[in-house]
């Protein structure tokens, strides 16, 4: 069974250009990676300036490696203070798992 996530990026309002054109870069790079199933960022249709990634990895593994890639450290450099409060991390598993 595969990993998924969803996280919540609440962004600050003059700052979501920026945060966009970075989760774009991301999501590109990543989609490359052999475990990656499924990274997309999105915009909520019901808040203002907020992103939402949703992932889908084939294992931890598959993360663990993804999270050692100089383009997440890029990514985490460009965002760096972009942010409202602390992303909220939301990995999911099946109601009857």
């Amino acid at each position: 069974m595969s990993i998924e996530i969803t996280v919540l990026f609440d962004v600050v309002p003059d700052r979501m250009e920026q945060v966009t054109a970075a989760f774009r870069e991301l999501c590109a790079a990543t989609r490359q990676e052999e475990g990656a199933l499924r990274f997309d960022a999105c915009l909520s249709e019901e808040h203002e300036n907020v992103v939402v990634l949703v992932e889908d990895w084939a294992d931890q593994t598959a993360i663990d490696l993804h999270m050692k890639q100089e383009y997440v450290a890029d990514f985490l450099t460009k965002v760096d203070g972009a942010y409202l409060r602390a992303p909220y991390v939301h990995r999911l598993r099946p109601l009857d798992a």
